[in-house]
């Protein structure tokens, strides 16, 4: 499903539709999002082993969840004298309030989206998938051939050797503000933190002068070239002496 989906893009995008055509890609877009939701739907997975505990050992973990609610996990108790007895931590993913400077976008989206069209998590996870997929591989494929026009000929390899050591660095620069804000905040700051990254580079790409740059490039080409031919002729000459 997932090759023809990309095909039929790729097909589309090689017509240059224009406007229509990126109208036709969200269409088959959203086609592969209803597709993937029934697959999802109608995956079955193996019946899971279903391990016991003594009674003294759910006692013992009852008791001890009693005392203490800063933790991400959620224990529900079936049979035994335990039975019905539940805990959730106040950092368990389904609690959408933990108290972080932006939940209010989560309940936002929970209240106004997810709950009322009956979007599942994993929906959630699929859509964002797909758009992220579609955002960042192009994005990519752009920033590389943009590269290439605004570089001189004659300096290839040391501009994208430059181009490699940022895209390594700039790796290294995300993790450690995920880290940061994650430790300081929570996880919903420091995803928050990558796309104020992301969106400052987006603008600093909308304010480069694409034309001016192919144009300096091109000087210096011109330039490298008339002083190689320079060089070139001046060697012969003293060869010839």
């Amino acid at each position: 499903m997932l090759g023809l989906l990309g095909g039929a893009m790729v097909f589309i995008q090689g017509k240059e539709f224009g406007f229509p055509g990126a109208i036709l890609i969200m269409l088959i877009v959203l086609v592969g999002l209803f597709g993937a939701s029934i697959l999802a739907d109608e995956a079955t997975s193996e019946e899971a082993v279903v391990k016991h505990i003594t009674p003294l050992d759910a006692a013992a973990i009852v008791t001890q969840f009693d005392n203490t609610s800063d933790h991400r996990f959620s224990i529900v108790f079936v049979g035994g004298p335990e039975d019905g007895n539940a805990t959730v931590g106040d950092t368990h993913p389904s609690v959408v309030d933990q108290g972080g400077p932006v939940d209010g976008y989560a309940t936002f989206m929970r209240d106004n989206l997810w709950a009322p069209f009956g979007i599942s998590v994993s929906m959630q996870w699929i859509i964002l998938g797909l758009f992220v997929g579609i955002a960042m591989g192009a994005a990519g494929a752009q920033a590389r051939s943009m590269f290439s026009m605004l570089i001189p000929e004659t300096r290839t390899s040391e501009f994208f050797g430059f181009f490699g050591f940022l895209g390594k660095s700039a790796a290294m620069i995300g993790t450690f503000l995920y880290g940061i804000a994650s430790s300081t905040f929570d996880s919903r700051v420091a995803i928050l933190t990558i796309t104020i990254v992301i969106l400052a580079g987006t603008y600093l790409t909308s304010r480069v002068d694409l034309e001016e740059g192919i144009r300096v490039a091109a000087e210096e080409d011109r330039l490298a070239r008339a002083n190689g031919m320079a060089m070139a002729g001046e060697t012969a000459t003293q060869e010839s002496k």
